[in-house]
């Protein structure tokens, strides 16, 4: 999960397919408008690039969560080929009255939606929109949606972030349709194997010893087009943590794949 489509450079969509296969993975690709001052590559055209690599890239659509929001935009993407969905920069919070019906839409595709939650960098456009940045995208606006669409598969890209990691791991513990990925340097470079257990443990018990609270983790590298190496270094840092944490074998292949795999329809090899 959770790749940028930053450039449209078949020779560098190749490089990164590439890296894709040598890290044995397949990449959730995303571009999209409107990511506060800048823009990704058009959600066609990253189907474009990701049908020329179908044995690695898998196609998600941006969505535009701003002043107006139209669920016909869903089924017209699904209807495409995209198979999933980013959330990111919303006019309003997640939450809003406004984007509902596009969340249902999501669902009755049957496909999954990830949002990036938590940090976001001061950008020029703030003094233009002078949007609530951090409260719109802060993981309680996922509540709602959990709640009100229980078939819907959520990512919670970052989880939270530093800004609230704690409240972002109570929401995927209590919330069963909730998951979260640790994309970013600023969450798998940085948390600690004994932080990230204790965030992840049931609050009634003192020895997880199921540890089914990583079921909910994804695989996520933040990646992008022009920087493939992270890909391997995303996989890298989650296998350490993992592997130092114990979390059983069956519940690593869940993070590493086989979760997000289920909701596309993928099949892995063994």
């Amino acid at each position: 999960m959770h790749c940028h489509a930053d450039s449209a450079d078949p020779e560098k969509w190749d490089i990164f397919a590439n890296a894709a296969r040598e890290n044995e993975t397949i990449a959730a690709v995303v571009g999209g408008m409107r990511y506060g001052e800048r823009d990704y590559l058009p959600n066609e055209e990253v189907l474009s690039q990701c049908r020329r690599h179908p044995d690695c890239l898998v196609p998600f659509a941006k969505l535009d969560l701003w002043e107006t929001a139209n669920p016909d935009e869903v089924y017209r993407y699904a209807e495409m080929g995209f198979q999933g969905f980013k959330g990111i920069y919303p006019y309003y919070e997640y939450d809003h009255d406004l984007y509902m019906p596009v969340y249902e839409a999501i669902e009755k595709c049957g496909l999954p939606v990830f949002f990036h939650t938590g940090n976001y960098r001061p950008c020029q456009m703030d003094t233009v929109y002078r949007r609530p940045m951090l409260k719109n995208m802060h993981p309680i606006n996922l509540d709602r949606i959990c709640r009100a669409f229980p078939k819907l598969h959520v990512v919670m890209a970052h989880m939270g972030t530093r800004f609230f990691q704690d409240e972002a791991s109570q929401f995927l513990k209590m919330l069963p349709n909730l998951y979260a990925d640790l994309a970013g340097g600023g969450q798998y470079m940085r948390i600690q194997a004994a932080e990230l257990a204790e965030l992840m443990a049931p609050d009634e018990k003192t020895v997880d010893v199921e540890m089914n609270g990583f079921r909910k983790l994804v695989l996520g590298s933040d990646s992008y087009i022009t920087w493939p190496h992270l890909l391997g270094r995303a996989q890298h840092y989650y296998h350490e943590l993992l592997d130092r944490i114990g979390v059983p074998q069956p519940i690593v292949e869940g993070i590493m794949g086989k979760t997000v795999a289920s909701w596309l329809d993928l099949t892995l090899e063994e």
